[in-house]
């Protein structure tokens, strides 16, 4: 979750600095372009409770209880946990959080299928009475990163006291808004449906990972391949899962950014084998100089940025041109021309390429986040070691980022004496000097681009419009609007696993977010604004609702 700090705080920054054409939207088809809408607002018939879960202070009381509680438990999650089945005392805590939601949310746990997949994986099925229509699927995941015990002192409260301060109406600890907030706004929704004597004509499924934070191998993997195995490939309708929400551009005009689309991964490792001895006789080059030059060569070419009108940013920045009074008319001409022109395109990748904030969403980002060399200063390091992680822009690939780290591992072995091997494949001979060893441990191509048209784009984002322009604000706040628009975010959720049961996959919580709050996700001082949370409770109570009476087309 950690991924939506930089999106947000770009997100507002592109209102103040970019933007680009709208898309029309057409009625008849289904399209992936970058889209930003002021869509029809979509009125539910069942809005029992609706009123109760915006404005009733009772159940703000007990729902910052609910997710109170389940922010004590520390469900904390390492780089690299053990298999479950091998090692169930390492996940105790998520057996305290089983039992947790279980007294806390009873009708659910009466009315709903519950499955435990792989051990401590929850997937809880909400059975609807048309079997034909594709279930909605809502994740999350119930594990968290652990705190730095250097940052104890810089929290306000402490970071597992689920602690409520009225003042900034703001709920802190971890996983408070990452991404404990989401599950619990998932299961107050249904649970008030059920309380609302509501039925579902759609299946609706609940599905909590466990180990997220380590890229999800044990928990979301396992849940995605039980799922295709119960509705088969491209089963689902529809899949929302953790990321932004509404962004205020200002001038009372919000922007709900809807991630639909993310970048790929890849991570290289690299082994520089060398002469050891004593430092006293030592070559030219250590193994850490090799490495040292390599990472040089890397870091002083970086990834060119890789633009075009097709990334889903286009749609976020295309709100900001269009209707943010904040931006300079020469930048509002450049992005709105970069439709039909392919110069003014590519000056708006540069110009998106070479601002800070903004970079990482058009490139292929790369990063040297690992080393290790050598034992003793007086002994000659005969291994050297390090890790560039890679995060793949929109319309690049894993391979043209490998052919990329060839080219400089290449350079580096010639300018050495040294041999080459890649992935066990010999490049250059080993020779007396040494070789460079580079594996590629782990990939993901960029994710495929969620639909931004079509019956199941209408339904998210008349459902956004309604709740906020009508639910929430309502006629006393006539002049504050809402558009809709497509995104991009620059990491991996464990969305990258359910790949294969659906084709329309949304990261987006249903609530107004800021840059403030997304700045403490990993940090001190995480914390979610109630009001806030409550907004997400009530979008996925109405989603639900809407995709019953409005969506019974899509099968």
């Amino acid at each position: 979750m950690a991924i939506f700090k930089q999106l947000s705080t770009t997100l507002a920054f592109s209102a103040l600095a970019l933007s680009a054409a709208i898309y029309p939207r057409e009625d008849d088809t289904i399209s992936t372009k970058p889209a930003c809408v002021k869509a029809d607002a979509l009125v539910p018939s069942f809005q029992k409770s609706i009123d109760t879960i915006l404005f009733d202070a009772d159940y703000k009381n007990a729902s910052i209880e609910r997710l109170s509680g389940a922010v004590q438990i520390p469900t904390l999650m390492d780089d690299d946990p053990p298999n479950p089945e091998e090692d169930p005392d390492y996940y105790s805590e998520f057996i305290t959080l089983h039992n947790y939601l279980n007294e806390t949310f009873p009708l659910i746990h009466k009315n709903l299928k519950l499955e435990f997949i792989n051990t401590f994986g929850l997937l809880y099925t909400w059975t609807g009475s048309d079997a034909s229509l594709k279930p909605m699927l809502f994740t999350a995941h119930q594990d968290v990163v652990p705190v730095n015990n250097d940052t104890i002192d810089d929290w306000s409260f402490p970071s597992f006291s689920g602690h409520y301060d009225n003042k900034t109406d703001s709920l802190y600890g971890r996983g408070s808004f990452d991404v404990k907030n989401l599950m619990i706004a998932h299961m107050e929704a249904v649970e008030k449906l059920l309380e609302d004597g509501y039925q579902t004509d759609r299946t609706v499924l609940l599905a909590y990972g466990f180990d997220e934070e380590a890229g999800g191998s044990w928990g979301a993997k396992y849940i995605a391949n039980h799922l295709e195995k119960e509705y088969g490939q491209g089963g689902i309708m529809v899949m929302f899962d953790e990321g932004p929400g509404l962004v205020k551009l200002g001038n009372n005009t919000y922007v709900a950014a809807i991630p639909n689309a993310e970048k790929g991964y890849l991570d290289a490792e690299v082994t520089i084998n060398g002469v050891g001895g004593h430092s006293s006789s030592p070559p030219a080059h250590t193994t850490i100089g090799v490495a040292a030059s390599m990472i040089t060569s890397l870091e002083d070419n970086p990834p060119f940025f890789s633009f075009n009108i097709e990334n889903p940013l286009y749609g976020f920045i295309t709100c900001a041109a269009e209707y943010s009074t904040l931006l300079p008319m020469s930048m509002k001409k450049v992005v709105l021309g970069a439709s039909t022109n392919k110069t003014l395109e590519n000056l708006l990748g540069l110009t998106l390429f070479t601002t800070e904030l903004t970079k990482n969403y058009v490139t292929t980002t790369q990063a040297v986040d690992l080393i290790d060399g050598g034992l003793k200063a007086n002994a000659l390091p005969e291994t050297t070691e390090f890790t560039t992680n890679y995060r793949i822009a929109y319309g690049s690939s894993v391979a043209n980022t490998k052919k990329r780290f060839l080219k400089y591992a290449n350079l580096t072995a010639a300018s050495f004496g040294y041999g080459l091997i890649v992935d066990n494949k010999q490049i250059i001979n080993t020779t007396s000097l040494g070789y460079i060893n580079v594996s590629y441990v782990a990939s993901l191509e960029p994710s495929p681009v969620s639909p931004s048209s079509g019956p199941t784009w209408d339904l998210l984002t008349g459902t956004i419009q309604n709740l906020f322009v009508n639910d929430l604000w309502g006629p006393q706040n006539l002049d504050n609007n809402v558009y809709s628009a497509s995104a991009i975010v620059t990491t991996n959720t464990d969305s990258r696993h359910y790949w294969n049961v659906t084709d329309t996959i949304y990261r987006f919580i249903g609530a107004v977010t800021s840059p403030t709050i997304l700045e403490t996700i990993h940090s001190a001082d995480e914390h979610v604004i109630m009001d806030n949370h409550l907004q997400s409770v009530a979008f996925f109570y109405e989603f639900i609702v809407n995709t019953n009476e409005h969506g019974q087309e899509i099968k």
